[in-house]
């Protein structure tokens, strides 16, 4: 087998791997549509980004908000670890 068709044959074999894990990437992070609404509410901040990591083993949600500080005048960038 030349060089193309094997390069061809391998990348035809991860396909539906690299499907499988973005389906799975999708559906762990519609879970976390809760945990972005409760640290919104709680922050009073504007959401930033949503990660989803692992900690021991189990999803967690990464969620970066921009909040106002305790005088409500200034603006700070923090990371909440929430679960799903």
């Amino acid at each position: 087998m030349n060089g193309y068709k094997k390069i061809l044959l391998v990348t035809l074999m991860a396909l539906p791997f690299a499907a499988l894990e973005a389906g799975d990437a999708a559906a762990q992070s519609a879970d976390c549509s809760a945990a972005v609404q409760r640290v919104l509410a709680q922050t009073n901040g504007q959401l930033l980004s949503v990660k989803v990591a692992k900690n021991g083993g189990q999803p967690v949600c990464k969620i970066t908000v921009l909040a106002p500080d305790a005088s409500g005048k200034r603006r700070r960038k923090m990371t909440v670890n929430a679960r799903p």
